[in-house]
């Protein structure tokens, strides 16, 4: 069987219709989400480009934006191409998101497929509805991927026109979420879990409130264990190990060596994103603020909430993990607020 993709390379005509095709798909990421502006990378190239509003005129402030977002997202692949050794030194694949606080909002950055991803900026208070809808849209995506672009093949940035409003306009979404915005999930999994808790030597001052709302975040279908480090050390950590329908994800392991090496894990990570933070203070003048990777099946979150405060997150059933985005996102806008 011929592979699509070269196909299309050898037919002109079939390749227009196959990039028309893929391109429908980002509009339709890029209404979904309610972004204005999104582009697709193949490493650090630009391969599309897609605004929701009419082309401008050349020098206009929507041009400038355009080649903005092209130039971040090359900066930040080449940042994360940089600590790519520190990652595997941690025993974790590529980064599947990466979230950076730059001063138009926020810099998202979602792994599509190797050595594919999508970037795009945002306010910074719709992110908690911006990535579970990115990432859902990005499943739809994916396997059409390899059929719609070649391998060697660049494609210019490319604008989406607004179509003219209908006759019965449906009412827009509204984005973004308030502190008590809680998860469908959160609880109703968690209901009936076998929890375990462990605060740290001398962290008596952890509000009970804390570890209420860690508990809360964790679930069958999402997360597993959470950390919560203050001043680089853990000063509570809460796991469901111990439920049978989580422990068949331990494998080999026993729940306490997995304990140990997430704990080894988000004391490491802040090193990490130190190094990646130095970087993006002199290309984007942002800071790091989520970074997502790859682990066995699941994925470790790391949250940064304030200085020297910050979440650590793991689910190890990659099938789950749009719930898992969910928990994380609302437990760490709860926790940023006390």
């Amino acid at each position: 069987m011929s592979d699509p993709s070269t196909a299309a390379e050898r037919d002109p005509e079939r390749g227009r219709q196959k990039m028309g095709e893929f391109e429908t798909q980002l509009r339709q990421i890029l209404e979904s989400c309610g972004l204005t502006h999104l582009a697709f990378y193949h490493r650090d190239r630009a391969k599309m480009f897609s605004a929701e509003i009419p082309e401008p005129p050349d020098e206009s402030p929507a041009e400038a934006i355009s080649h903005r977002l092209e130039r971040s997202g090359r900066q930040l692949f080449y940042i994360l191409e940089e600590l790519a050794s520190d990652f595997a030194e941690l025993r974790t694949g590529s980064p599947i998101r990466t979230v950076v606080h730059v001063p138009t909002g926020a810099l998202l950055y979602h792994s599509v497929a190797a050595e594919s991803h999508l970037c795009c900026v945002t306010r910074a208070d719709l992110l908690g509805e911006l990535i579970p809808r990115l990432a859902e849209g990005i499943v739809d995506l994916r396997p059409s991927l390899s059929h719609h672009l070649g391998a060697h093949r660049s494609y210019p940035s490319r604008y989406a026109r607004r179509e003219p409003p209908s006759a019965d306009p449906t009412p827009s979404p509204t984005y973004g979420a308030t502190d008590t915005d809680r998860p469908e999930t959160a609880g109703k999994a968690a209901e009936g879990t076998a929890y375990t808790v462990d605060q740290a030597a001398g962290a008596d001052d952890v509000p009970t409130a804390t570890t209420d709302l860690m508990c809360e975040a964790l679930g069958v279908h999402g997360l597993h264990y959470l950390a919560y480090y203050t001043g680089g050390a853990p000063t509570c950590t809460v796991d469901i190990f111990a439920d049978p329908a989580v422990r068949s994800f331990l494998g080999s392991s026993t729940a306490q060596q997995r304990r140990d090496r997430y704990s080894l894990l988000g004391q490491l990570l802040p090193g990490v994103t130190g190094r990646m933070n130095t970087s993006l203070n002199a290309l984007l003048e942002g800071e790091m603020r989520q970074i997502v990777l790859n682990i066995e099946r699941g994925a470790v979150y790391f949250q940064q909430l304030r200085e020297h405060c910050y979440l650590l997150g793991v689910s190890l059933d990659q099938s789950h993990l749009a719930e898992a985005d969910r928990h994380i996102e609302w437990l760490g806008r709860e926790l940023a607020s006390e």
